[in-house]
């Protein structure tokens, strides 16, 4: 957002809504004005362009892009980055498979983890349901891209669907 080419006002407004958690629909209705107030505003001001008509989608898309970069990224480097995140996920008590595969043309990773809670659940059911979201990221091995794939179970009491593992690789 530094190299935008909206105002200083604007980047300001933008990252203080970011850093809010608020994504671009909800800062498109904070940014409407009724009719009257904008006659109102070019009243007072009829040289000035309003400064919310100059924030633009990929500003507020790019901001929020680095900051889950910055927030989701433990290192430097992806290959430090998922060590770290196994170490982590590790130590908060999830269980952990990652195994890379590098013998052959085709390297391939797999990284999954399952929560403590989510375990008993994932081992009680005899139906499970695997769900693939395709290009979540890009393989740290040979920058294919990856898939996310989420392990999920119907739950008993409320009848919807309840995620009970997480598995990302670059192998479908």
């Amino acid at each position: 957002i530094i190299m935008s080419r909206s105002p200083e006002e604007a980047r300001n407004w933008i990252k203080k809504n970011v850093d809010n958690h608020m994504n671009w629909e909800v800062m498109q209705d904070a940014l409407r004005l009724s009719r009257q107030d904008l006659i109102l505003y070019l009243q007072d001001n009829p040289h000035l362009f309003p400064v919310y008509l100059r924030i633009h989608y990929q500003d507020v898309q790019n901001l929020i892009q680095s900051r889950l970069a910055r927030l989701s990224g433990k290192a430097y480097t992806d290959k430090d980055s998922v060590n770290e995140w196994i170490k982590h996920l590790t130590n908060e008590g999830f269980d952990v498979l990652f195994d890379v595969n590098d013998k052959g043309a085709v390297k391939r990773f797999i990284l999954a983890w399952v929560s403590q809670w989510q375990l008993p659940i994932l081992q009680r059911q005899d139906e499970v349901c695997i769900d693939s979201t395709h290009k979540t990221c890009v393989s740290f091995i040979d920058n294919r891209d990856c898939y996310l794939f989420t392990i999920i179970c119907k739950n008993s009491d409320t009848k919807k669907g309840c995620p009970v593992g997480f598995m990302i690789t670059n192998s479908e």
